[in-house]
């Protein structure tokens, strides 16, 4: 019984409970379009959520197969169940099929739409596993629309129209994302084992790393100004408040009060990269940067009172 526990244990680590987070966009446009207490589209996305956990799952155990050899070169990598031989590779595919049939089994129950954006990001994952990722720049922008149909799948099952400015806004900041980690990798493997690793990095220099992390992080920012002046999230200043307030505060664009907050959690992202060299597994510094997990937890808070309470 011992055995089969500690089985199961390396088997969920290699599922990578982590960076489920990621699918945490799901609720995107429920949010933002102020639905959050509808209970039904509630539910559903919160369905969705799990979906996503099972199909991102069940490609993280493929592309550990497909990575196990540059994986074992990995200073951090090398410690995974599969790559330290906790689990068999069989084991990773029986586990991978599962997941992946009980998945769309459910969006099946959900939403049609759901169903193909299921099968179109597992496509597209796999694709990126075996090619894409050898792709300089194509390799950033498949991870960019693995993160958008996230967000975007959260929309369709409840119906809700996609906002054009969130989406740029996503796309630009998993681009920054990207090429901070690809900056991580080339910047703490040496040249050898970076190419090992993931041969595209052979066509990243640091200094176009550099000259693009600025690019997206700039974008990223400047896409976020303009989506928090969108007319759908234009909050009117509440009766109480509307009488004390000057005539040029009544009735702004409220949620561009958490301007100042996305500037200082892209700077401070920047700074975990540069200052503290990290960047390589961008959800540990999600867990581990205070300062970073803080300021998002006041992000949030700031944007529920702005959408659900003023």
């Amino acid at each position: 019984m011992s055995r089969i526990l500690i089985k199961l244990k390396y088997i969920l680590l290699s599922l990578r409970p982590k960076q489920w987070i990621k699918n945490l966009l799901v609720y995107s446009f429920l949010f933002f379009d102020k639905e959050l207490f509808n209970l039904h589209d509630f539910i559903v996305v919160t369905e969705t959520f799990f979906v996503l956990i099972l199909l991102s799952s069940s490609v993280y155990l493929i592309n550990d197969l497909i990575d196990l050899k540059r994986d074992k070169v990995h200073p951090v990598k090398r410690m995974r169940a599969l790559a330290s031989g906790k689990i068999t590779q069989r084991e990773s595919i029986i586990t991978s099929l599962i997941l992946f049939c009980v998945g769309f089994i459910l969006t099946l129950f959900i939403s049609e739409y759901l169903s193909v954006i299921y099968i179109f990001y597992y496509i597209l994952m796999i694709f990126y596993s075996m090619y894409l990722k050898n792709i300089i720049i194509i390799d950033a922008l498949t991870t960019a629309t693995g993160f958008v149909l996230r967000a975007i799948a959260g929309g369709v099952v409840i119906a809700n129209p996609i906002n054009s400015w969130l989406i740029i806004f996503i796309i630009c900041g998993s681009l920054f994302v990207a090429f901070a980690k690809r900056r991580a990798e080339v910047v703490n493997l040496s040249f050898k084992n970076a190419i090992i690793h993931r041969e595209v990095l052979r066509s990243y220099p640091k200094e176009l790393l550099d000259n693009l992390i600025s690019l997206t992080g700039a974008v990223t920012f400047f896409s976020y100004i303009l989506f928090s002046y969108n007319e759908d999230l234009n909050i009117k200043t509440p009766v109480v408040l509307s009488h004390l307030l000057p005539i040029y505060l009544k009735n702004p664009h409220w949620v561009k009060f958490s301007i100042p907050l996305v500037f200082y959690i892209i700077a401070r992202y920047i700074y975990d990269i540069y200052v503290k060299k990290e960047g390589g597994e961008p959800e540990n510094i999600i867990y581990e940067d205070k300062a970073l997990m803080i300021s998002g937890a006041i992000y949030i808070a700031l944007l529920f009172t702005v959408l659900y309470i003023i």
